[in-house]
């Protein structure tokens, strides 16, 4: 993994297709999410893939932990595709402001404690719902602490494949 800080992720069109998907149906009164897969180069992370739930997610109104199983078929196949790999997670916060909350903090402060996931930084989207539209912030945990960066939608056409950078 990159040790470079993470300054900016980026998000492709076709992981943000996947994330308004399940934005758009699923039961808001319980947090989603799913797995990101990208690349990190230099400050940037870019997230080609996002995943969903899965069958066998965990959803409360503040608690989500994805379908492993699930999540392992979708890092197999980005892998195969275009060599992308777990670099974090989103979710949403149906109550609350798009910031990890103390929870969140301490499952990525674990992540990056881990020998075996050899993690340098954990990114994280989290999308939250007022009275309006769904806002979006996010995070990167490196170097003992969240903090937030800039987020950034690309538009790539669908007959494009990724450069990982």
């Amino acid at each position: 993994m990159n040790s470079q800080p993470v300054t900016t992720v980026r998000l492709t069109a076709a992981a943000a297709h996947t994330i308004t998907a399940e934005l758009r149906t699923a039961d808001h009164r319980t947090e989603t999410g799913g797995i990101l897969l990208g690349h990190h180069s230099a400050d940037v992370v870019t997230i080609h893939h996002a995943g969903t739930p899965g069958p066998a997610a965990v959803r409360t109104p503040t608690y989500f932990l994805r379908d492993r199983a699930h999540a392992q078929t979708l890092a197999d196949q980005a892998f195969a595709a275009d060599g992308s790999v777990w670099i974090g997670e989103w979710h949403t916060h149906p109550a609350g402001h798009p910031a990890p909350s103390a929870r969140d903090t301490t499952t990525y402060q674990k992540l990056l404690e881990d020998p075996e996931l050899g993690f340098t930084s954990v990114v994280a989207v989290i999308f939250a719902r007022g009275v309006g539209p769904w806002t979006g912030a996010a995070w990167a945990a490196q170097n003992g602490s969240v903090v937030p960066v800039a987020l950034e939608l690309l538009k790539i056409r669908p007959d494009e494949t990724p450069n990982p950078q």
